[in-house]
């Protein structure tokens, strides 16, 4: 039945299960859901169930609804609400002119200038990581790279944010943050949405994390206001709450500050946290590829430490990065919901459509990728990119509210990849099952379990030695190093081959039974 103007009514999709529709599809596996729609009925795919959903993964389309029309495209109320209990009212959860007054306001916190500043952390932070490997390395250990990007991106950012405050809440902030992002996880997944007051085990998790974060973040908010502003010595809280809005000359409120910490928090480490594990598993896989950018590594940095000068001459690095994020993009799916009825590729889209776009999909669409599931960082050279269109490649979505961390999560991929070239080569272990787990963020559901060996070249070794102590954090609040025991039901990581010679115990690590694990 023709819609007005002479559209389509409805896009094609699959028939699925009487009132339930795809529902349960969804919620077994979203990602294979997907594709397989894509591949039976095209770029514009509605599904049935209790909640009709519309799949969207064009580039022409993703451009009208994140860019040319993106007022109209405002997330799902119920997207909002649910993140929000935990963010609060942040960047990610307001809409309209809240939104705009927000991204005026931090956005120039994001740029490039100010940015600068936070080089010499990122680089630090992962220099104490790969001096914690050393000892991995040396007793033929393995290690969960998910976890250990997790832990690490989560140290830049709590130090970027409060100097060096974040140390004595360092163990506490990581758990809490953790409790945090698998409680909204749940809550977009769920077919019945408890509400918190309810005192169900989880919701008495969430709240307790959720104060303890509260506390924290607070804490600091009062501890900034109290101290005169020192430009040599600014985080990223004192910048937030010493810029002000560009039209209306408002500074930010303890609470909005809250907010703002918030979303940092459970938006801004997460994502590059999961980039940072595939890029892992990718430097295992892909040797050639692995190899030319160590070359170059090398051949920037000749020995040391990478600075935000060098970061524009790591070019096949940069290359490697931006293929990393096509395979695996970050924000996997963005959901949106019009406010007034629309057209896509023809067909009437009502207000109040709940629309997914699949960046996951249109990064692999055979008509703008040449062998779509293949790993090839030069296809991102100037003369092939300029071959696309725009909004065929959009890993921290696009539009006016695209991610506005993108140059910090760019910036840091870099440093750490860098870092990681010269110290080691990464080795995937053994049949260790990889499968991505579309929540959030795109993860390893099982994990990325891996050995390490050393770089043994000239100008790695002036890197690598000496060993690095761990940081002031270990002695306060337990070792950043993560000691994840085999999963009981992964035979692989089980059976993982024990050291010749026994390692020493680590002072940090809970002992076994301590409920610690």
């Amino acid at each position: 039945m023709p819609g007005p103007n002479g559209t389509r009514r409805r896009p094609p999709g699959p028939r699925g299960l009487p009132l339930l529709g795809s529902a349960l599809d969804f919620r077994r596996n979203p990602l294979e859901t997907f594709l397989s729609a894509w591949r039976d009925h095209g770029d514009l795919v509605q599904f049935r169930g209790p909640v009709p959903v519309v799949l969207v993964t064009h580039p022409d389309d993703l451009k009208h609804i994140l860019a040319d029309n993106f007022d109209n495209y405002p997330h799902p109320d119920d997207f909002n609400r649910k993140v929000g209990v935990s963010v609060g009212q942040g960047l990610v959860t307001t809409e309209g002119e809240v939104w705009r007054a927000q991204r005026r306001t931090v956005a120039p916190t994001f740029r490039r200038e100010p940015l600068e500043r936070f080089a010499g952390v990122m680089v630090d932070s992962t220099q104490r990581m790969l001096g914690r490997w050393d000892r991995i390395a040396r007793y033929g250990e393995t290690l969960d790279a998910r976890t250990e990007m997790q832990s690490l991106t989560l140290e830049i950012l709590a130090r970027c944010l409060f100097r060096a405050d974040w140390s004595r809440d360092a163990l506490a902030l990581g758990s809490a943050v953790a409790t945090q992002l698998e409680h909204i996880n749940g809550k977009l997944i769920a077919v019945a949405d408890i509400p918190e007051k309810v005192p169900t085990p989880r919701n008495r998790r969430f709240r307790a994390a959720r104060k303890l974060l509260d506390d924290t973040v607070y804490r600091l908010i009062a501890e900034r206001r109290a101290e005169p502003l020192d430009g040599d010595a600014q985080d990223l809280l004192s910048m937030l709450m010493h810029t002000a809005d560009p039209e209306t000359g408002r500074l930010m409120t303890d609470e909005q500050l809250r907010d703002q910490v918030m979303t940092l928090f459970i938006a801004g480490h997460e994502t590059v946290a999961a980039t940072l594990s595939w890029i892992c598993h990718l430097l295992s896989t892909r040797p050639a590829e692995t190899d030319r950018a160590r070359a170059e590594v090398q051949k920037v940095l000749g020995g040391r430490t990478p600075t935000m000068e060098d970061l524009p001459q790591l070019k096949y690095l940069k290359l490697f990065i931006q293929e990393a994020l096509r395979l695996y993009p970050p924000l996997w799916q963005v959901a949106r919901m019009p406010l007034k009825d629309d057209v896509l590729s023809g067909y009437h889209i009502p207000a109040g459509s709940f629309l997914l776009l699949s960046t996951y999909i249109t990064h692999r669409n055979p008509e703008f990728w040449d062998n779509p599931e293949g790993f090839d960082p030069e296809r991102f050279t100037r003369e092939r990119a300029a071959a696309r269109p725009r909004y065929a490649y959009v890993p921290y979505a696009g539009g006016p509210r695209n991610c506005v961390g993108m140059a910090f999560a760019n910036m840091e991929l870099t440093i750490v990849v860098a870092c990681l070239l010269q110290r080691f080569h990464l080795d995937m272990v053994p049949g260790h099952p990889i499968v991505m787990q579309p929540d959030i963020s795109l993860r390893a559901k099982h994990g990325i379990r891996m050995t390490l060996r050393p770089v043994t070249d000239a100008g790695a070794r002036a890197v690598a030695a000496p060993d690095v102590t761990m940081p002031e954090v270990a002695a306060r609040a337990g070792c950043p190093l993560a000691h994840d025991a085999p999963d009981a039901a992964d035979p692989v990581a089980s059976s993982a081959s024990e050291p010749e010679a026994e390692a020493p115990q680590c002072p940090h690590r809970p002992a076994e039974g301590s409920g610690n694990e």
